[in-house]
Parts: C-alpha cells; structure tokens; sequence
C-alpha cells in the first residue's frame, strides 16, 4: 500500500507541476483578426486569403493563426482600420483611396501584360525596388500586393461593333486611372466599389463596367451583360494589397515574423496573381461558350488607342518624379520584368 501511495503522491506532483505550465502554452497562440468585406464565397477569399491564412499557421507551427471576421467597415476604411487596431489584418483595392498611393498605377497602366500572375510579381519586384521608400503605406505592415489580371469593359449592349460605340456610355470605373482612359473615350465615368456592380447594372444607372472575367461570376453579372471589349494587355490592372496592423506584427516573436515574411511579398504576389489568372482564364472560356459577344481590338485599332491613351503612362511618370521615383527608369525595369517572366513560362 506505501508503494502505491508514494506511487499516487508522486503522480499527483508531477501533474500539479506540469499544470501550471499548461495556460501558457494556451497564452502562446496570436490569433490575427481578419476583417473580411468580400462575399464568404467569393474566389478571392476561398482561394487566396484562406489558403494564405492556413499558410501562416503552418509556418509559425500553430502559434499564430488567422481569424475572418465580418467587416468592421467600409472597403475603402481597412487600411485605417487596421492602422487603428481595430482589426489586426485587412485586405483593400488601392484605387479606393487613390490620392493615397500614386505610384501604385504603374502597375495597373494598361498595354502590358493579360497575365495577371506575370504582372503581380513584375509589379512586386518593381515597387520593392523603386518605391519602398516612399512609404506609401506607413501605419502597417505591407505583407502583400498583387493584381488582377487584364481589365475589359463589359457592357449590357449588343451591338457594339468598335470603342467608339462606347461614347456616351456610363460606366463603373474603380480607379481614377479608369476616369482618365473613360474620359478620353467619351465615356461617362461613375465611381463606386465592385460590391455596387450588380445594384447599379440592375436597375440601369451604368451601362457596364470596367472588369475582369471571372468576376461575372464572382458579383453574379453574368447575366446582365452581353459584350466584352478587350485589347492586348488590358485596359488596365487592379492593384489590391494585404496588411497588418504595425504593432501587433511587432508583437510577434522574431521568428514567427521571419517565417510569415517567407509566405508574404513576391511570394503573395505569385500565388495570388496567379491563381488569379488561373480563374480568369477559365471564365473566359466558360463565359465565351455560353455566348458572351467579344470585341478584341488588335492590329491598327489597337495602335491608335495606344495614340489615344498615352498620356496615361506621361502622366505617371510625372507623378513619379513628384515624389522622387524615375519613373522612366522604373517602367523600363518593370517591362524588362514582364518579358523575362513571360519568357520562363
């Protein structure tokens, strides 16, 4: 009986000992909250953020996880949000609060790529070269930038036979970028965020919008339009980012933030662009046997748009060298990263 009671005793110690130890094993686990403002089910967030955020728990080995959480406000508040610590991460388009990062448009100029992958990563080595230090993203941690692949204008017209057509149109533009080609065409711009699209083409206060493929599906559309206009590299981009909040990602041990930065930057840029251009490829063709009419405008029609629109990059470069970027120097690097990326394809 002394030898079971000595047995017991000894138990008894050892779990007291150890019990003490097991709320800060609990204590250890950062649970990052991820303000979401997009549809659960859209692709964005299935395909990208969520595999992202199970990414980051692998990394850390479960000692940092991801959290969605529902929108704590508008899409265009979250870089504040977050900023604030109101939500520990977020994810935004930049066009929504353009005047706040010029320099990001280089990467949404249209005429460069229809891959959205290429693009992305182009765009990251780009920004990380030239533009870091401006900080155009002060108050959080950047872990992130990519963008969408070419833009079209989707249209609930028929009958459009050339650009032209499309004078007097009214259209959803996102960025101001979209306001200057819109206005240089003669089309009537109208601002608002990709969650209006369906609203507004309804009931007929736009006559469509600048956008990619897949999100036809992705804002249900797919039935409200009837023509796509396209061009070789796009009308433009959309630049979309992935953030902390600046005191939370230092809260983290030194290597849980070396090992989230492993998953973050061009490696972000890749998978998410990517994937992106995955799905869009799909629509597309989806979208084109279902009878979606397409107007691609090549050869010497794409040239004088080219004509028309040039200003666009002139003006960016401007930009630029307002705030202490060559731009021209910039864009060279930028294209160079494009071909050679193309290339290894």
């Amino acid at each position: 009986m002394r030898v079971f009671k000595k047995l017991a005793l000894s138990l008894g110690l050892a779990a007291a000992a150890l019990a003490p130890t097991m709320p800060s094993v609990a204590a250890e686990v950062t649970t990052l909250r991820f303000s979401q403002w997009m549809p659960p089910g859209h692709f964005i967030v299935t395909n990208m953020f969520e595999p992202w955020a199970q990414e980051v728990e692998k990394a850390t080995e479960g000692r940092v996880k991801v959290e969605f959480i529902n929108a704590l406000g508008k899409p265009q508040a979250h870089m504040d949000l977050v900023r604030n610590g109101i939500a520990d991460l977020g994810m935004s388009v930049h066009s929504y609060t353009a005047n706040r990062f010029p320099l990001i448009e280089f990467a949404e100029l249209p005429f460069t790529t229809d891959d959205g992958g290429v693009n992305s990563v182009a765009y990251w080595r780009t920004y990380e070269k030239f533009m870091m230090d401006a900080n155009e993203h002060k108050g959080v941690k950047l872990l992130g930038m990519w963008t969408s692949p070419a833009t079209v204008i989707f249209t609930s017209q028929d009958n459009v036979q050339s650009i032209d057509d499309l004078k007097g149109k009214k259209l959803r533009s996102p960025s101001p970028l979209f306001d200057a080609i819109g206005k240089a065409l003669g089309i009537v711009t109208v601002n608002a965020p990709a969650s209006d699209s369906y609203e507004m083409l309804s009931r007929g206060v736009i006559d469509g919008m600048y956008f990619q493929y897949d999100q036809l599906d992705n804002w249900k559309l797919d039935k409200l339009v009837k023509t796509a206009v396209s061009v070789p590299g796009g009308f433009g981009k959309s630049s979309q980012y992935l953030f902390m909040n600046e005191r939370k990602w230092k809260s983290l041990s030194e290597a849980d933030r070396a090992a989230i930065e492993k998953i973050s930057g061009e490696w972000i840029a890749n998978d998410f662009g990517s994937k992106w251009q995955a799905a869009e490829q799909k629509a597309i063709e989806k979208h084109t046997a279902a009878g979606l009419k397409t107007l691609r405008l090549e050869g010497e029609a794409a040239d004088q748009l080219k004509e028309r629109l040039a200003f666009v990059e002139e003006d960016w470069i401007k930009a630029a060298e307002k705030k202490g970027v060559d731009g021209k120097a910039a864009l060279a690097y930028f294209r160079e990263q494009i071909k050679e990326l193309s290339a290894a394809k």
